[in-house]
């Protein structure tokens, strides 16, 4: 069969692409999956939909994206899932400058954020403990939606406009002729396409090789643990990012909440084909006594289930998006490092504006160009936690 577009990768990255390139420029797409569609990564993310960033193009990705989240029904046809908590995230003692440069740039593109004193930190819920604070920042429109239905939703809202999404299909190999992509090889069979776009996560390397272009991603092994609030008490209503003990919580159903850590490290990179699923005691035992830090009246909280996946990450921890060279039309939107499901609604407009007009208008992302590793161009965060972007 042929192609306008294939997508490799149906996680959110590649089910918003064929999305937008179906619903508004189109375009004939087959979305190829190894699995099933959200199934992956996607499954574990822990969902939370936030504008802070210290970067002008991710403040503006995501304040596209969250507009979409906000509108998810009307826009897409289905739903995401999307809670309205409000994020609050601390910056600890000789960070209050950079904290409150970012919430200027981040006001200035538009998002619906203030800077906080301790005093007010601890008038949005009296538990947390303030005293090794130096500001924090709280944006009340931010929240969480669920990774899964929120890519089902895009992958069929894409298959109503014609798009064709194949499940348990392995991509063997990425086809080209005379430097140019003709398509792809699956384990059903061949597929000709115009282009190609592989939004395969941790896999976009191994895809990418044969053909003499080299993705510097990383698969990392991140944990979560799902613990449920003491008797009498409530998870924090907002999702909380803390920059002071690299801890963040996100409430989830009844009295339950995810923890997790926004630190780079320590990391443990691993085969994403074959790594363990589950928490480890260490790393529960070590998040919760950061979260008594922070929460005190939560040092009776109950685990109740832990589980890792992994990340796609970059040296930068910032994503690869747009062509690659030595090859033409091949695109790439991966390398997400934790932070993709937020954007995913946003970076799939732009990959299907940019493989179908060759740009998109609203957001400059030549930054998160290929080359920029070997041009020496990283994006750096003011941030010493990387993901926080």
């Amino acid at each position: 069969m042929r192609a306008d577009v294939v997508i490799v990768g149906g996680g959110c990255t590649g089910a918003s692409t064929a999305f937008w390139l179906a619903s508004v420029h189109r375009q004939r797409v087959v979305l190829v999956e190894r699995g099933q569609v959200g199934a992956g990564p996607t499954a574990y993310t822990s969902g939370i939909v936030r504008m802070h960033y210290s970067y002008d193009p991710l403040i503006r990705l995501a304040v596209r994206s969250l507009e979409t989240f906000r509108r998810f029904d009307e826009i897409v046809g289905g739903p995401a899932d999307f809670r309205v908590t409000g994020f609050l995230i601390l910056a600890p003692r000789g960070q209050e400058s950079t904290l409150a440069a970012n919430v200027r740039m981040q006001r200035r593109l538009g998002v619906e954020t203030s800077l906080l004193t301790p005093s007010e930190v601890s008038a949005i819920d009296g538990r947390l403990r303030t005293d090794d604070v130096g500001a924090g920042a709280y944006e009340p429109r931010s929240g969480y939606a669920d990774g899964y239905a929120t890519t089902t939703a895009f992958a069929a809202a894409a298959r109503r406009h014609g798009a064709d999404i194949r499940e348990s299909t392995p991509v063997l190999r990425l086809l080209a002729d005379r430097g140019r992509i003709t398509g792809v090889e699956t384990s059903r069979g061949r597929i000709d396409a115009g282009a190609v776009l592989v939004a395969a996560g941790p896999w976009t390397p191994s895809l990418l090789a044969p053909l003499d272009v080299r993705i510097p991603i990383r698969a990392t092994r991140h944990q979560v643990a799902v613990l449920e609030a003491p008797a009498g008490t409530s998870p924090l209503s907002p999702v909380l990012v803390d920059l002071v003990t690299g801890l963040y919580t996100r409430p989830d159903v009844e009295r339950q909440f995810l923890m997790g850590s926004v630190e780079e490290s320590p990391e443990e990179e691993v085969d994403a084909n074959a790594f363990n699923a589950g928490a480890d005691f260490a790393f529960v035992e070590r998040m919760s006594a950061r979260l008594q830090q922070r929460v005190p009246a939560f040092a009776g909280a109950a685990v109740r289930r832990g589980y890792a996946s992994v990340y796609d990450v970059t040296p930068d921890w910032q994503p690869i998006l747009g062509a690659v060279p030595g090859v033409d039309r091949v695109f790439v939107a991966a390398g997400f490092s934790g932070h993709g499901f937020k954007l995913s609604p946003a970076i799939g407009e732009a990959m299907a504006s940019i493989m179908t007009t060759g740009r998109f208008d609203p957001i400059d992302l030549t930054p998160f160009r290929y080359t920029r590793f070997e041009e020496g161009a990283l994006i750096h965060s003011p941030y010493a936690h990387g993901i926080v972007g």
